[in-house]
């Protein structure tokens, strides 16, 4: 296993796909910012400081930015192996396909943690710039555990979708897609059980995360029912993994053109 946690790391340094959780982490404390200075002033917030940017991050974070990226990172990590017809040199080594599937997720489950450090680096220096109010080691140290424990829970929600359309041939692009969608979901669920047991919410909710100060939830949420949440995705994911087989294994065989010399000329 440790082998294969090697191999996956030296392939995200040299793929060009790491720069899409990059750009879009960077840009989530930016945008989530600058949507404040363009609403009208009515509803604009005059208190807005360093905490109110770190809620907009971590909400912005689960709903878009991480769930497009982590899909389309951990769906690469398992496309390229069929799409560079290298599935069949990993087969042959004695280790189960469910097990080389663990290894990818856990990669993307680390890269989660590092995109949520990197994160809350952005997060802080574009307050900087922009002068807000209220930065102490104590904010950046609560809302940074925050951001990191979202990010964690929001990879573990994503890794069903990771599985499904990383074994489906060049359909990470749209699972990225489709998680987007699902992630912005939690927009609509402000009472009952969706509001607690949706697997994004639940992921917010067990960050710690105010989901009635910030979605405007009509009830409190439940614990319990987050942790229900969260239990079924691993269920999912882990009956996705066992349940995974290889894919046939098709080389690209050339054509081949007309037999050189097949008969001579009659003069």
């Amino acid at each position: 296993m440790w082998s294969i946690l090697k191999g996956e790391w030296r392939k995200l340094r040299r793929c060009q796909i790491l720069l899409v959780g990059i750009v879009a982490l960077a840009l989530c404390p930016v945008v989530q910012y600058g949507s404040q200075l363009i609403v009208n002033p009515e509803i604009r917030d005059p208190n807005y400081n360093f905490v109110s940017l770190f809620a907009n991050v971590i909400w912005g974070n689960t709903q878009i930015f991480l769930p497009i990226s982590l899909v389309m990172i951990g769906g690469w990590l398992i496309d390229r192996e069929n799409t560079n017809d290298t599935m069949k040199n990993l087969l042959t080594v004695p280790i189960s396909y469910p097990k080389l599937l663990g290894g990818k997720l856990i990669v993307t489950v680390s890269l989660s943690l590092l995109f949520g450090l990197y994160s809350v680096a952005v997060t802080v220096l574009t307050g900087t710039i922009a002068g807000l109010d209220g930065l102490s080691a104590a904010i950046v140290l609560r809302q940074g555990v925050q951001v990191v424990a979202a990010a964690f829970n929001t990879c573990l929600v994503c890794m069903p979708m990771i599985l499904i359309f990383g074994q489906m041939h060049g359909a990470y692009l749209g699972g990225s897609l489709l998680t987007f969608f699902l992630g912005y979901c939690i927009l609509f669920f402000k009472s009952g059980f969706l509001l607690s047991a949706y697997p994004f919410s639940a992921a917010l909710i067990l960050a710690g995360f105010d989901m009635q100060a910030y979605n405007g939830a009509a009830q409190p949420p439940s614990i319990v029912l987050a942790l229900v949440g969260m239990a079924a995705v691993l269920i999912l994911t882990m009956m996705i993994l066992l349940l995974s087989r290889p894919g046939k294994i098709t080389g690209n065989n050339k054509k081949k053109k007309g037999k050189k010399g097949r008969g001579r000329r009659r003069a």
